[in-house]
């Protein structure tokens, strides 16, 4: 089945009026501004999903994501069969950076794929487990008692088994949000901690200490620079609870450097980032290192969603996702709403993602440019 044809279209779904802001170091935003990606097929069908917008973090932005994919990147694997990834990626690995252009690509040929094979990603990617993925909630960086609240109700509405909360800009905010979200949410969920690099080593230690006493702090997200590799290391030696991997991984390359290095108990493999092919050589080589991975956010939409949901219902090394974050935007562009039941959520039913493009909502929040 051949590639004919790769679109790229910029979409923007705002986030509900009640959310407000999202907020984190290293981006504010009020919307998802991100780019569904279409791969046409001499066969009549259409593999979608979406890159993510996120210039402080990856340099991207949904002009640079549309630019390369309909200049360079979409003719480059045209005439190409979607059976053959690795040579789709070969391509693909051609141009630097673009990361989350790229995984979408991936992704968007895997859902094309999983329609031709009829069956649904997370089976033919190895079909670990059921077709459910546990979920972690996302927390903005808010006043300690919002935190605590939006906590709590995370729990009393989708019964999510954890939550990664935003810090790195106050440390003292950071500890009392913490120990108000423990406070409020008892004892069982896991609560970790994103800094997006913002402390540095002497207050990633001082800090996260503080929080593994009044928290119960499962790990923490990426503390310092990425590149500071003497001071992550110096970080990892001195606190209690393992150094979660994420900007400091965005390619297998990336996970081999540190674990050579004996960097990082858990990795966060984004599946918009590395696409599917790349996510299930991270969580192999995690594996052999006996690392966990889950899955994080990029704020994704349904799409971004259902396709992290894949990879953990289908890999035996990837635990649970930071999957709920669809539910922040007022709208969606899928004609499914997966459905979220005891604290997961199930997959739709269907091949490949089994998600279907609504084209009215298409036509209402997409950009022309």
């Amino acid at each position: 089945m051949k590639i004919t044809k790769v679109e790229a279209i910029p979409f923007r779904i705002p986030l509900r009026p009640e959310v407000g802001i999202m907020k984190s170091v290293v981006f504010t935003a009020t919307g998802a501004d991100h780019v569904l990606i279409r791969v046409e097929t001499d066969q009549g069908i259409v593999g979608h999903a979406e890159a993510f917008e996120r210039f402080g973090i990856y340099g991207e932005t949904q002009q640079s994501i549309v630019a390369a994919i309909r200049r360079h990147m979409g003719p480059a694997i045209v005439g190409m069969d979607v059976c053959d990834v690795e040579r789709i990626n070969a391509a693909l690995d051609l141009f630097g950076a673009n990361w989350t252009a790229k995984g979408a690509i991936d992704i968007a040929v895997h859902d094309a794929l999983g329609q031709m094979l009829n069956l649904p990603i997370y089976k033919f990617i190895g079909g670990y487990g059921e077709p459910k993925a546990p979920i972690i909630g996302t927390l903005s960086i808010t006043p300690p008692e919002e935190t605590a609240r939006k906590g709590k109700e995370m729990i009393d509405k989708y019964g999510v088994k954890g939550f990664k909360a935003k810090v790195g800009v106050d440390p003292k905010r950071d500890v009392a949000a913490m120990k108000a979200l423990r406070e409020a949410v008892g004892p069982a969920p896991i609560i970790y901690v994103d800094a997006n690099q913002g402390y540095s080593p002497d207050v990633a230690i001082q800090t996260v200490r503080k929080m593994e006493q009044t928290a119960d702090l499962a790990w923490v997200e990426e503390p310092v620079r990425q590149d500071d590799f003497y001071g992550k290391a110096r970080v990892g030696k001195s606190i209690g609870v393992p150094i979660l991997l994420d900007e400091s991984v965005w390619t297998p390359q990336d996970v081999m450097n540190n674990i050579r290095r004996e960097i990082g108990g858990v990795i966060s493999i984004k599946s918009m980032r590395s696409g599917i092919h790349k996510s299930r050589q991270i969580a192999a080589m995690a594996e052999a290192a006996n690392i966990p991975c889950l899955t994080g956010t990029g704020r994704d939409t349904v799409l971004g969603a259902v396709a992290s949901a894949h990879l953990i219902a289908g890999l035996r090394n990837v635990h649970m996702g930071e999957i709920l974050d669809h539910k922040l935007y007022e709208g969606t562009i899928t004609k499914e709403m997966p459905e979220i039941k005891d604290g997961c959520l199930m997959l739709p039913k269907g091949p490949g993602l089994g998600l279907h493009i609504d084209e009215k909502a298409l036509k209402k929040y997409r950009l022309d440019f």
